[in-house]
Protein backbone atom coordinates (compact mmCIF):
# COMPACT_ATOMS: atom_id res chain seq x y z
CA UNK A 1 0.00 0.00 0.00
CA UNK A 2 1.62 3.34 -1.01
CA UNK A 3 1.48 6.37 0.93
CA UNK A 4 -0.97 7.95 -1.52
CA UNK A 5 -3.53 4.99 -1.34
CA UNK A 6 -5.80 4.33 1.88
CA UNK A 7 -7.69 1.34 2.93
CA UNK A 8 -10.03 -0.09 1.20
CA UNK A 9 -13.67 -0.76 2.39
CA UNK A 10 -14.47 3.29 3.48
CA UNK A 11 -15.40 4.39 7.18
CA UNK A 12 -16.56 2.08 9.66
CA UNK A 13 -19.40 3.21 11.30
CA UNK A 14 -20.39 2.91 15.10
CA UNK A 15 -22.90 5.37 15.80
CA UNK A 16 -23.30 9.21 16.48
CA UNK A 17 -23.09 8.89 19.73
CA UNK A 18 -20.80 6.47 21.36
CA UNK A 19 -20.16 5.93 25.36
CA UNK A 20 -17.37 6.75 26.14
CA UNK A 21 -16.25 4.20 28.75
CA UNK A 22 -19.79 3.66 29.53
CA UNK A 23 -21.95 6.35 30.59
CA UNK A 24 -18.66 7.55 32.66
CA UNK A 25 -20.48 11.12 33.76
CA UNK A 26 -23.11 8.95 35.91
CA UNK A 27 -21.04 5.94 36.73
CA UNK A 28 -17.83 4.66 37.49
CA UNK A 29 -16.03 4.99 34.05
CA UNK A 30 -15.39 1.19 32.02
CA UNK A 31 -17.35 -0.98 34.41
CA UNK A 32 -20.49 -3.07 33.50
CA UNK A 33 -22.84 -1.03 35.24
CA UNK A 34 -21.10 2.20 33.07
CA UNK A 35 -22.15 -0.12 29.98
CA UNK A 36 -25.86 -0.59 31.10
CA UNK A 37 -26.67 2.73 31.65
CA UNK A 38 -25.15 4.21 28.88
CA UNK A 39 -27.68 1.66 27.05
CA UNK A 40 -30.43 2.48 29.23
CA UNK A 41 -29.62 6.50 28.03
CA UNK A 42 -30.43 5.16 24.17
CA UNK A 43 -26.84 4.66 23.33
CA UNK A 44 -26.01 1.86 20.48
CA UNK A 45 -22.19 1.65 21.11
CA UNK A 46 -20.04 2.16 23.68
CA UNK A 47 -15.58 3.02 23.98
CA UNK A 48 -13.68 1.23 26.72
CA UNK A 49 -10.04 0.81 27.36
CA UNK A 50 -8.13 -2.67 27.40
CA UNK A 51 -5.12 -3.68 28.90
CA UNK A 52 -3.58 -6.90 30.20
CA UNK A 53 -3.06 -8.73 33.25
CA UNK A 54 0.70 -10.10 34.00
CA UNK A 55 -0.95 -13.41 32.93
CA UNK A 56 -2.22 -12.22 29.55
CA UNK A 57 -5.40 -11.48 30.24
CA UNK A 58 -7.60 -8.53 28.77
CA UNK A 59 -9.04 -6.32 31.58
CA UNK A 60 -11.22 -3.54 31.04
CA UNK A 61 -9.42 -0.48 32.55
CA UNK A 62 -7.87 3.17 31.29
CA UNK A 63 -5.10 3.97 33.54
CA UNK A 64 -1.62 2.21 33.80
CA UNK A 65 -1.99 2.40 37.55
CA UNK A 66 -5.13 1.04 39.89
CA UNK A 67 -5.61 3.91 42.57
CA UNK A 68 -7.76 6.00 40.62
CA UNK A 69 -10.56 4.19 39.71
CA UNK A 70 -10.13 1.15 41.89
CA UNK A 71 -9.49 -0.27 45.39
CA UNK A 72 -6.17 -1.71 44.03
CA UNK A 73 -2.73 -0.02 44.03
CA UNK A 74 0.37 -0.51 41.34
CA UNK A 75 0.50 -1.27 37.62
CA UNK A 76 -2.69 -3.14 36.40
CA UNK A 77 0.17 -5.38 33.89
CA UNK A 78 1.98 -6.50 37.77
CA UNK A 79 -1.20 -8.34 38.70
CA UNK A 80 -2.28 -11.83 37.83
CA UNK A 81 -6.01 -12.10 36.94
CA UNK A 82 -6.90 -13.87 39.60
CA UNK A 83 -5.58 -10.78 41.89
CA UNK A 84 -7.24 -8.30 39.51
CA UNK A 85 -10.60 -10.09 39.54
CA UNK A 86 -11.02 -9.21 43.71
CA UNK A 87 -10.95 -5.43 43.20
CA UNK A 88 -13.73 -2.83 43.37
CA UNK A 89 -13.57 0.34 40.47
CA UNK A 90 -16.23 1.83 42.02
CA UNK A 91 -13.84 4.68 43.31
CA UNK A 92 -15.20 7.86 44.19
CA UNK A 93 -19.19 6.58 43.44
CA UNK A 94 -20.84 5.81 46.27
CA UNK A 95 -23.77 5.21 44.45
CA UNK A 96 -21.92 2.60 43.01
CA UNK A 97 -20.72 0.07 45.06
CA UNK A 98 -20.33 -3.04 44.08
CA UNK A 99 -18.86 -2.64 40.87
CA UNK A 100 -15.47 -4.64 40.11
CA UNK A 101 -12.73 -4.48 37.31
CA UNK A 102 -14.27 -6.41 34.67
CA UNK A 103 -12.62 -8.95 32.57
CA UNK A 104 -13.02 -8.00 28.60
CA UNK A 105 -15.01 -11.25 28.26
CA UNK A 106 -17.61 -9.68 30.46
CA UNK A 107 -17.93 -6.93 28.60
CA UNK A 108 -18.04 -8.60 25.35
CA UNK A 109 -21.11 -11.18 26.68
CA UNK A 110 -22.94 -7.95 28.12
CA UNK A 111 -22.77 -6.12 24.44
CA UNK A 112 -23.98 -9.37 23.04
CA UNK A 113 -27.39 -9.14 25.07
CA UNK A 114 -27.39 -5.25 24.72
CA UNK A 115 -26.41 -5.37 21.15
CA UNK A 116 -24.28 -2.57 21.44
CA UNK A 117 -21.45 -1.58 19.14
CA UNK A 118 -17.46 -1.33 20.30
CA UNK A 119 -14.79 1.01 20.19
CA UNK A 120 -12.05 -0.61 21.55
CA UNK A 121 -8.92 1.28 22.55
CA UNK A 122 -5.88 -1.09 22.88
CA UNK A 123 -4.30 1.16 25.94
CA UNK A 124 -0.71 -1.12 26.43
CA UNK A 125 1.40 -0.63 29.29
CA UNK A 126 5.21 0.74 28.33
CA UNK A 127 6.48 -1.96 26.19
CA UNK A 128 3.60 -4.49 26.25
CA UNK A 129 2.10 -3.18 23.11
CA UNK A 130 2.42 -6.18 20.60
CA UNK A 131 1.85 -8.39 23.62
CA UNK A 132 -1.37 -6.37 24.84
CA UNK A 133 -2.62 -6.43 21.05
CA UNK A 134 -2.08 -10.26 20.59
CA UNK A 135 -3.90 -11.26 23.85
CA UNK A 136 -7.14 -8.87 22.74
CA UNK A 137 -7.35 -10.29 19.27
CA UNK A 138 -7.16 -14.10 20.35
CA UNK A 139 -9.89 -13.49 22.58
CA UNK A 140 -12.34 -11.39 20.41
CA UNK A 141 -11.30 -12.82 17.00
CA UNK A 142 -13.21 -16.17 18.51
CA UNK A 143 -16.07 -14.23 20.47
CA UNK A 144 -16.80 -10.91 19.25
CA UNK A 145 -20.53 -11.31 17.42
CA UNK A 146 -20.22 -10.27 13.91
CA UNK A 147 -23.24 -8.64 13.45
CA UNK A 148 -22.22 -5.80 15.95
CA UNK A 149 -19.49 -2.75 14.65
CA UNK A 150 -16.57 -2.77 15.79
CA UNK A 151 -13.30 -1.30 15.59
CA UNK A 152 -9.87 -1.36 16.99
CA UNK A 153 -8.09 2.62 18.00
CA UNK A 154 -5.04 3.21 19.88
CA UNK A 155 -2.84 5.92 19.67
CA UNK A 156 0.14 3.40 19.72
CA UNK A 157 1.13 2.18 15.84
CA UNK A 158 2.88 -0.71 17.11
CA UNK A 159 -0.26 -1.97 18.54
CA UNK A 160 -2.65 -1.01 15.83
CA UNK A 161 -0.06 -3.24 13.97
CA UNK A 162 0.01 -6.07 15.82
CA UNK A 163 -3.91 -6.05 15.66
CA UNK A 164 -3.83 -5.83 12.02
CA UNK A 165 -1.29 -8.72 11.70
CA UNK A 166 -3.55 -11.24 14.34
CA UNK A 167 -7.08 -10.04 13.04
CA UNK A 168 -6.73 -8.79 9.83
CA UNK A 169 -10.58 -8.45 9.49
CA UNK A 170 -11.16 -6.49 12.02
CA UNK A 171 -10.88 -2.78 11.60
CA UNK A 172 -8.51 -0.05 12.94
CA UNK A 173 -8.78 3.43 13.97
CA UNK A 174 -5.61 5.69 14.69
CA UNK A 175 -5.93 8.09 17.78
CA UNK A 176 -4.63 11.65 17.64
CA UNK A 177 -4.96 14.79 19.21
CA UNK A 178 -5.12 17.21 16.80
CA UNK A 179 -4.82 16.10 13.05
CA UNK A 180 -1.87 15.95 11.81
CA UNK A 181 -0.64 17.23 8.32
CA UNK A 182 0.22 14.14 7.43
CA UNK A 183 -2.86 11.94 8.33
CA UNK A 184 -3.63 10.00 4.98
CA UNK A 185 -0.07 8.77 4.66
CA UNK A 186 -0.38 7.78 8.12
CA UNK A 187 -3.65 6.13 7.76
CA UNK A 188 -2.12 4.27 5.03
CA UNK A 189 0.49 2.72 6.62
CA UNK A 190 -1.07 1.10 9.04
CA UNK A 191 -4.01 0.09 7.58
CA UNK A 192 -6.50 2.44 9.29
CA UNK A 193 -10.09 2.89 7.96
CA UNK A 194 -10.83 5.48 10.71
CA UNK A 195 -8.96 9.18 12.00
CA UNK A 196 -10.43 9.56 15.91
CA UNK A 197 -9.26 13.03 17.02
CA UNK A 198 -9.84 15.44 19.86
CA UNK A 199 -13.21 17.55 19.07
CA UNK A 200 -11.95 20.35 20.61
CA UNK A 201 -9.07 20.55 18.15
CA UNK A 202 -10.81 19.58 15.09
CA UNK A 203 -11.15 22.24 12.29
CA UNK A 204 -14.35 21.91 9.51
CA UNK A 205 -11.88 21.69 6.52
CA UNK A 206 -9.73 18.85 8.07
CA UNK A 207 -13.28 17.40 8.41
CA UNK A 208 -14.05 18.26 4.93
CA UNK A 209 -11.26 16.84 3.72
CA UNK A 210 -11.02 13.25 6.01
CA UNK A 211 -14.78 12.70 5.28
CA UNK A 212 -14.65 13.09 1.52
CA UNK A 213 -11.09 10.72 1.44
CA UNK A 214 -14.03 8.22 3.13
CA UNK A 215 -12.75 7.69 5.77
CA UNK A 216 -14.40 7.36 9.62
CA UNK A 217 -14.05 10.49 11.62
CA UNK A 218 -15.15 10.91 15.44
CA UNK A 219 -14.28 12.95 17.91
CA UNK A 220 -13.51 12.57 21.39
CA UNK A 221 -14.81 13.56 24.60
CA UNK A 222 -17.19 15.67 23.69
CA UNK A 223 -20.26 16.86 26.56
CA UNK A 224 -21.01 19.86 25.44
CA UNK A 225 -24.52 19.46 22.66
CA UNK A 226 -23.78 22.91 21.09
CA UNK A 227 -20.16 21.32 20.00
CA UNK A 228 -21.30 17.91 18.67
CA UNK A 229 -24.26 19.44 16.57
CA UNK A 230 -21.21 21.94 15.06
CA UNK A 231 -19.35 19.01 14.71
CA UNK A 232 -22.04 16.30 13.06
CA UNK A 233 -23.09 19.55 10.60
CA UNK A 234 -19.28 19.40 9.50
CA UNK A 235 -19.15 16.19 8.50
CA UNK A 236 -18.30 14.06 11.52
CA UNK A 237 -19.68 10.58 11.84
CA UNK A 238 -19.93 10.09 15.96
CA UNK A 239 -18.71 11.94 18.61
CA UNK A 240 -17.46 9.94 22.16
CA UNK A 241 -19.19 11.41 25.36
CA UNK A 242 -19.35 11.11 29.18
CA UNK A 243 -22.98 12.01 28.66
CA UNK A 244 -24.92 9.51 25.94
CA UNK A 245 -28.20 10.70 27.01
CA UNK A 246 -27.89 14.04 27.50
CA UNK A 247 -26.35 14.14 24.14
CA UNK A 248 -28.70 11.83 22.52
CA UNK A 249 -32.22 13.94 24.34
CA UNK A 250 -30.12 17.11 22.32
CA UNK A 251 -29.33 16.07 19.09
CA UNK A 252 -32.36 15.57 16.00
CA UNK A 253 -33.85 12.33 15.99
Amino acid sequence: MNSSTLPPGGPLLLAPVVAHRGASGDAPENTLGAIRLAADQGARCIEIDVSISRDDVPFVHHDATLERCTNGAGRLCDHDAAELDRLQADKGHSDWQGESLPRLSAVVELCRQLNLGLNLEIKPAAGLEQRTARAICTQLSATWPEELPFVFSSFSTAALDTARECWSDAARALLVGRVPADWKERLSRHACRNLHCAGGQLTAEDAGEIVAASVGLYCYTVNDPVRARELLACGVHGVFTDHPGRLLAALPA
